[in-house]
């Protein structure tokens, strides 16, 4: 039979260890630079989505998922979000909104989008793994800064992914 105090020796270590084997968190100079970023290019970046997508759709962006610990020289790098993941979700949702059918199918069921970045699940390669349209709501799941030249295989997976849902 355990001990109470053995059990709670146990269940400290246990939690030392995973604590000491967890992910990294942000440190004082991501957040200074991922604060700088949101203040000064962030907002053109967010417009031009709205304006392709034709109205000031909510974009929530998932910033302490992002960022990358070690990253922060990167951030005001334009191919670090620009390039990446804002620049091809506005070109897609342009090329969705070039005609009447589309710009109406965007105001009718676009209601929000969401930007993040899951290790786990976002694609390497394939972007319309990493697009999801559900209950309106348009979930970006893709790497910052990484295969930069995918640009336009960025926006041709927004585009396929809208045109099935819309």
């Amino acid at each position: 039979m355990i001990s109470r105090r053995h059990a709670l020796a146990a269940a400290a270590t246990l939690l030392w260890a995973s604590s000491a084997w967890a992910e990294p968190t942000l440190g004082l100079a991501e957040r200074r630079a991922i604060a700088a970023y949101r203040e000064s290019r962030y907002p053109a970046q967010e417009k031009a989505i709205q304006e392709a997508a034709g109205s000031a759709v909510p974009v929530e962006v998932a910033w302490d998922q992002l960022t990358m610990p070690g990253d922060a020289q990167y951030y005001a790098n334009p191919d670090y979000f620009e390039k990446t993941i804002f620049e091809p979700l506005a070109a897609g949702l342009k090329a969705i909104g070039t005609d009447k059918i589309g710009r109406e199918a965007l105001q009718a069921k676009l209601k929000a989008i969401r930007i993040r970045y899951d290790e786990k699940t976002a694609p390497a390669s394939n972007y319309a793994n990493g697009l999801r349209f559900e209950n309106g709501v348009l979930d970006v799941n893709w790497r910052p800064f990484a295969n930069v030249a995918d640009f336009e295989d960025r926006v041709a997976a927004v585009t396929a992914v809208l045109e099935k849902t819309l």
